[in-house]
């Protein structure tokens, strides 16, 4: 900490510069990459009948690299600005509190999935730090929602008497939307419509 007290923001500027641009251009594509690296090492399973990534996941890995890039443009341009008034720098440990606070939100995402398997349905929410699980044999209600008029489904929704999983659901993942049929059909469950309007649902 001493050593970037006594370093010249001019000295700084490139490295710095650098690291935060790169880290906010990448941020649009890197999280798709990283999220589905780390996933697959920690939790791929060949019983896995789907495993499914939320797009809060990627969102909350992007926003974590956006935030650092962030931080790292304030760190330079607060030390800038204090050479200039010919003061010495005192916010070096406010910024490194900063970036550690993306730590957190990297973390999360990794760990929000949801996954469909022969024994039942379990998943981590994006702010849950322990996962949930309902056995097929658990499950006492399967709800759907819908859109009104078009029949798109947005998500389903397991039930037990204490637990309650809802899965996205998206028309092009045929894997999870095999999963889902081959469920629904093996253990016969009427599945209840929740219809939205389509408003709703963009908002």
């Amino acid at each position: 900490m001493k050593l970037f007290q006594n370093t010249d923001a001019d000295a700084l500027m490139p490295g710095i510069m650098t690291s935060g641009l790169l880290l906010i251009v990448t941020s649009f594509f890197i999280p798709a990459i990283a999220i589905m690296f780390i996933q697959d090492m920690l939790f791929f399973s060949s019983d896995h009948w789907t495993f499914i990534r939320p797009s809060e996941a990627f969102i909350g890995f992007g926003a974590g690299m956006i935030w650092m890039g962030i931080v790292l443009f304030s760190l330079l341009f607060t030390k800038m600005y204090a050479e200039r008034k010919n003061k010495k720098y005192k916010l070096t440990w406010l910024h490194l509190l900063f970036l550690s606070m993306a730590a957190p939100v990297f973390v999360l995402s990794i760990y929000h999935y949801y996954s469909i398997d022969e024994q039942g349905v379990k998943g981590i929410t994006f702010w849950s730090a322990s996962e949930d699980h309902i056995a097929w044999e658990e499950v006492e209600e399967v709800s759907r929602v819908v859109e009104e008029g078009s029949q798109l489904v947005f998500s389903y929704t397991f039930k037990s008497s204490d637990t309650s999983i809802t899965i996205p659901y998206d028309p092009l993942d045929t894997q999870t939307v095999d999963a889902l049929k081959r469920a629904v059909y093996t253990y016969e469950w009427e599945v209840i419509d929740h219809f939205v309007p389509k408003e709703e649902q963009e908002l």
